[in-house]
């Protein structure tokens, strides 16, 4: 009698650095575009919830997506540690933009100002994309981020509704969600 055993870890290999992109992009869209249909929902009336949601939504979508990068980290490998210092960058940049707006509407008393803040966050994920697009010369990536810039135009255009929120949402689905899928399933963009 012989016995079998499977090593499963043995035989899994390391994720690339465009399939833990794509992980980081699908978490992000799907954290940060939750986050925006909840302030939409609320801000709107179309989800009956008390405005103290409106406090929460930001720091559990930012937990959540910390969190779901230190996982990331752990389990790719040097790909995974790659990205995930990529992602925090860009969350702490996306954070110094918010802290920047907040001095300013401080010293201005225009509290109004941070709403802006969603659409420095979809800016960001345009110069990213931009960025991507020139360094591969692939017009996907370049057609993804006009996309980007066109939500912060549409932003833009409904800024101080419950809309931007939603575009914003949309925005994410469409330049980070479904691109980030993309490449998590091992595709090229």
């Amino acid at each position: 009698m012989s016995a079998v055993t499977f090593d499963l870890a043995a035989s899994r290999s390391l994720p690339t650095v465009s399939v833990c992109a794509g992980r980081v992009m699908v978490l992000a869209g799907l954290t940060f575009g939750a986050a925006n249909l909840i302030q939409w929902g609320v801000l709107s009336g179309t989800l009956d919830w008390h405005p103290a949601v409106l406090g929460l939504s930001w720091p559990i979508a930012v937990g959540a997506f910390f969190t779901g990068l230190f996982r990331l980290r752990r389990m790719g490998g040097e790909a995974g540690r790659q990205v995930a210092g990529w992602s925090r960058t860009a969350i702490l940049i996306q954070i110094g933009a918010a802290l920047a707006l907040l001095a300013v509407s401080a010293v201005t008393r225009d509290w109004g100002l941070m709403r802006w803040t969603s659409a420095v966050g979809l800016a960001l994920y345009g110069a990213a994309w931009t960025v991507a697009a020139v360094r591969t010369g692939t017009m996907n990536m370049a057609a993804i981020a006009l996309t980007a810039f066109a939500g912060v135009a549409a932003m833009a255009l409904r800024f101080g509704t419950p809309d931007q929120y939603l575009i914003y949402a949309c925005a994410l689905a469409l330049v980070a969600l479904l691109p980030g899928l993309w490449l998590a399933l091992g595709r090229r963009l």
